[in-house]
Formats: C-alpha cells, sequence, structure tokens
C-alpha cells in the first residue's frame, strides 16, 4: 500500500459558492477548520483489503432502434457506473439516459470522450479502447446509448461497459463521515482506506521536480450519488482509467466528491510532485484535482469548493506560489493537449483542464467558479504566512524550487519543505534555516532534527579547510578530507 503524507492546510472563512443543493448533508467543508487544528491527517480508519472491480460489456436488448440510431442495454445487476467504449474511429458525439426507480427514461447526457490523457510518452501501456468519461447511474440496470459520426448513427460501433466497484469493507464509514462532514472532521481517505487494489497499477509512480500549477476537473458522471457511494465511484474510476483506458492508475492526483470529502488518487504521495493522467501533454508540474461529479451546468456544492480550496492552497502554498501567478508550462504532446509537443503556454497556476485540452472539462458551470476558487486559494495563502517560505526567498538562487509541501517536521515541533537542492527547517525555537550539500546528508542520515544535533541554529559559514553549521546541540563540520564530521558544542 502507498503511505499518505498528512495535509496541513490553513483555516479560512467559509468560501462563497453557489446556493447549497437541496441535499442537507452537502454543507460544511474544511474551509471553516479552527487554525489551532489545522493539520489534516488522514481519516481515522483502518486500510480496506483491496477490492477486486470488474469490467464487463452490458449487451444491446434487441429490437428497433430509435430515430437516432438510439439502442437499449439491459443488465441483470446494478449498473453502477457505466462507459461506452469503442475500437477505431471516435464517434464525434455519444449521449446516454438511464431509467429512475420507476423505470422512466430520465433525460439525455452528452458524454465527453475521454480521450488519452497520457502524455506523448507518458506510459508504454497502450489503451485497449477509446472511450467516453464513465456516467454514475447507481442500482439502474437500463440505458439507452445514441452514437453519432459525421451525422450518422454509429451506435452499432460502441459498446456499453458495466464498471462494478465492488464492495469495500469502510464504505458505510467513509460514507458516514461525509454526510456528517462539518468544520471538525477535515480528513482525506487514503488509497489504502478506499481500498485501491495496487495490483491493477502498471504504471509506477514517476514524480516531476516540482509543481507549478493545480489543475480543475470534473469527473462529469452524474451528481445523483449517496456519501457512500463516493468511494465505490473512486474505485471503479480507478479500473476504468487504469485497466480500458491503459492509463496505469487513476488518472486525478485527488478527488472531491459533493460532500467535501477528498481521497487520494493517484500513487506516489500528495506531498510529492507525482505525474498523472489528468491533463494530456500537461501532466507533469501540475495536480490534478476533480470535482465528482458533472459541473456543466449544475455548480459545485459548496462543501466541494471548500475542499478544493483548502487542497489547492496547501498544494500551492506549500509550494509557494499564487493561484493568481502566470506559468509557464511546455506541453509533452498527447492526450488532449491543444497544444503540439513543445510548445509552450502561459496559464494561472490555478486553471481549468479546458485551458490546455480540447475538452469543456470542469464545465461551464464548474469553470464559472475558477476565479472566485483563485481568491478564497489567495486568501488562504495568505492566511499561512511561513519563515521557512521567507528563508527559502532569500536564498533561492541556491536552493532552487520546492519539491515537497512544507510540511511539519517528524518531531511534530516545527515545519520543513524539501527543495531541488536542500531543505529548510523551522521551529520557534531556532528560527528558520537551510540546510545543504554533505552536511544536510550527514545531518538527515543522523536523524534530523530528531537526531541528538537537533534544529540548525544557523547556515553554513567557511571554516579553515571546509565549511561549518551550527545546530542546537553541537555542530557539523565539512572539509575535502575528512567529509562532514559532528562535532560537540
Amino acid at each position: 500500500m502507498v503511505a499518505a503524507a498528512a495535509l496541513v492546510l490553513p483555516a479560512a472563512p467559509a468560501l462563497a459558492a453557489p446556493p447549497a443543493p437541496a441535499d442537507p448533508a452537502v454543507t460544511g467543508g474544511v474551509s471553516q477548520l479552527d487554525p489551532a487544528h489545522a493539520v489534516m491527517p488522514p481519516a481515522g480508519l483502518p486500510p480496506a483489503q483491496p477490492v477486486a472491480t470488474g469490467i464487463e460489456p452490458v449487451t444491446y436488448a434487441p429490437g428497433a432502434r430509435d430515430a437516432f440510431g438510439g439502442r437499449q442495454a439491459h443488465s441483470a445487476a446494478p449498473l453502477r457506473l457505466v462507459a461506452v467504449t469503442w475500437t477505431g474511429a471516435a464517434p464525434d458525439a455519444v449521449s446516454l439516459r438511464s431509467t429512475d426507480a420507476a423505470g422512466t427514461w430520465g433525460t439525455w447526457t452528452n458524454l465527453d470522450p475521454s480521450g488519452s490523457e497520457r502524455d506523448s510518452a507518458a506510459s508504454s501501456v497502450a489503451p485497449q479502447r477509446g472511450g467516453t468519461d464513465p456516467i454514475w447511474v447507481g442500482d439502474r440496470t437500463a440505458v439507452e446509448v445514441r452514437a453519432t459520426r459525421a451525422g450518422q448513427p454509429v451506435t452499432d460501433e460502441v459498446q456499453v461497459v458495466r464498471l462494478d466497484p465492488g464492495l469495500g469493507s469502510n464504505d458505510d464509514a467513509i460514507g458516514a463521515m461525509g454526510a456528517a462532514r462539518g468544520p471538525a472532521s477535515p480528513t482525506y481517505v487514503t488509497r489504502a482506506q478506499w481500498g485501491a487494489d495496487e495490483s491493477m497499477m502498471s504504471w509506477p509512480p514517476e514524480t516531476t521536480p516540482t509543481v507549478k500549477a493545480v489543475t480543475i476537473h470534473h469527473t462529469s458522471e452524474s451528481n445523483d450519488y449517496a456519501a457512500a457511494d463516493s468511494p465505490k465511484i473512486v474505485r471503479a474510476i480507478y479500473a476504468y482509467h487504469s485497466r480500458t483506458q491503459g492509463w496505469g492508475d487513476i488518472g486525478y492526483n485527488a478527488l472531491v466528491d459533493k460532500y467535501g470529502t477528498i481521497f487520494e488518487g493517484r500513487a506516489g504521495g500528495l506531498d510529492r510532485a507525482v505525474v498523472a493522467a489528468h491533463s494530456g501533454g500537461f501532466n507533469r508540474e501540475t495536480f490534478g484535482i476533480a470535482m465528482m461529479g458533472n459541473t456543466s451546468t449544475t455548480p459545485p456544492t459548496p462543501a466541494t469548493l471548500n475542499s478544493v480550496a483548502a487542497l489547492a492552497a496547501w498544494k500551492l502554498g506549500g509550494l509557494y506560489r499564487d493561484p493568481r501567478q502566470q506559468v509557464q508550462l511546455t506541453s509533452a504532446g498527447g492526450g488532449t493537449s491543444r497544444f503540439p509537443k513543445g510548445q509552450t503556454t502561459t496559464v494561472p497556476a490555478l486553471f481549468a483542464h479546458r485551458d490546455v485540452g480540447n475538452t469543456s472539462c470542469p464545465g461551464d458551470a464548474g469553470y464559472a467558479q475558477l476565479e472566485p476558487l483563485r481568491a478564497k486559494v489567495q486568501q488562504l495563502i495568505d492566511q499561512s504566512a511561513s519563515d521557512v517560505r521567507t528563508a527559502w526567498s532569500a536564498d533561492r538562487a541556491a536552493l532552487g524550487e520546492p519539491v515537497r509541501v512544507e510540511s511539519p517536521t517528524a518531531d511534530g515541533t516545527g515545519r520543513s519543505t524539501d527543495f531541488e537542492h536542500g531543505t529548510v527547517v523551522w521551529s520557534p525555537r531556532t528560527g528558520a534555516w537551510p540546510v545543504t550539500g554533505a552536511i544536510a546528508g550527514q545531518w538527515r542520515a543522523a536523524g534530523g532534527e530528531a537526531s541528538a544535533l537537533g534544529y540548525p541554529t544557523s547556515a553554513e559559514y567557511d571554516v579553515p579547510n571546509g565549511r561549518q553549521q551550527d545546530f542546537e546541540h553541537g555542530r557539523l563540520t565539512w572539509s575535502r578530507d575528512t567529509g562532514a564530521v559532528s562535532r560537540p558544542a
């Protein structure tokens, strides 16, 4: 199982958001967190057993097509999450509808082609089939599909697949956590807790030097799901992305449901610069957050926006970036990228998938929330002034860019951030100081701030034949002849 890092989030007042939905459980969120309890740990749940997920075709029912070439597909078992897949040329448009509990057909939903969100050289695993984004239909057992190309029906060329998420031992507990979510419960659900079957992963975690920007998505499936359905949806998306789409793992770094519950997505650690498969051509140096549901016409819930803002502020603020800061990204090509390989584009550090991809993601209603979201993220970051950031700013040329978000130190009394060429460590007793090179290596090998040396109390300085740095309970001296050697104070 992949160990998850604790998230450290600043406190904030409630995010200005669209009116609350009718569901009274979809309220709250992490943005009302008391500053004294600003650590966001994993949920207090045991690891779940890896949950086996199933992907199986659903055959069309015999009978006549409608005037638009639509065909019905029926299943004896609840369909849960469904997608439409194909081999060969993709249709221009795909739409789907399902029956309600009384068996009455609902409204048609347009399904976006998911494309390949891998960069052009991100993985050697080829997708088995093209396909749409999946859609949650819950316990319904019948869907009707229409697919067209160049204005002509091609429904016979596409296949409905049922994504069975299985039952996880933590599903009910995660659902209860989401349904009761409020200011006192700012936790996130780890891969181990939502029951990720790590044997399905064929793309091992890959990292880049830093994260420059956060990308906002929606999963584009239904908004009609209960809190206990959320881990099922995450597992089904994981199976679809990793197996059917051939992405080797779930595409998003993190997912947030309509109740404000945050799920760890891509393996490798939320605090690291992990390459995912959420924004083809621009997966490197970006962190993808997916709002679970369809925000094409329905605004994200306040709980979703609160948690997305807190997560984005933790990621960007912890890496010392501002959401409106203009960053330059270079396309790796492939996927839904609007830019060919090697071309650069400039976007805000918090941007939408559609800003770089040929997609409507995160939908018009979701996209309308981007600027209010940036304002809230900036407010959250401004409320969390950091001595570590100040020390880095003074020595940025030597330290390089952040590679891990600012986090509590191992002994819990300080904070630190790793950079390309060193670490800055802070405690209330000593202030913030950089530790680099061979001295940093020796200090970490001894146990870092938890070692007998304690925290640094100075930067490195010159001594005869070498360099030296002071710590609370001693010093480390380096020379070409001896390397880094610990000396008493």
